[in-house]
């Protein structure tokens, strides 16, 4: 099961959602916020992906996940786990978009853990004009 769409710094609406970026008018970089409730590898990061329909993908910086959180009465320094961190949020830069210009593209973020196994979002449909 995908995890939820992200919030973008542009308008989406529509079921499935949609979303059009006009480049020449956009001051990057496009910023995806990742829904809390997202389910993802607390010791790993997450990056946005974005996909187009002949293969081409690019993908933004990725951040951290979650922190390791030690218990407080611990004296083991290994006792503990790590904790995903709430608000993540993360970027794809404007000239890196302006690869997928004349496009609709698949639009979502990608969580990566020790596993190595992708945990994907929904996506959004984005049309880069």
């Amino acid at each position: 099961m995908a995890n939820p769409v992200p919030t973008l710094s542009i308008p989406v609406s529509g079921s499935p959602p949609k979303a059009v970026i006009t480049l020449a008018n956009f001051k990057g970089p496009l910023r995806l916020t990742i829904p809390d409730s997202a389910k993802l590898p607390a010791e790993g990061s997450v990056y946005a992906i974005l996909l187009d329909p002949e293969g081409s993908e690019l993908t933004g910086g990725a951040i951290p996940v979650g922190e390791w959180v030690s218990p407080q009465q611990s004296a083991e320094p290994d006792e503990g786990e790590y904790r995903q961190n709430q608000n993540l949020k993360v970027e794809l830069y404007l000239e890196r978009l302006q690869e997928f210009k004349g496009k609709t593209v698949q639009l979502g973020y990608q969580g990566m853990g020790e596993s190595g196994l992708p945990v994907d979002s929904d996506a959004i449909s984005l049309q880069i004009i």
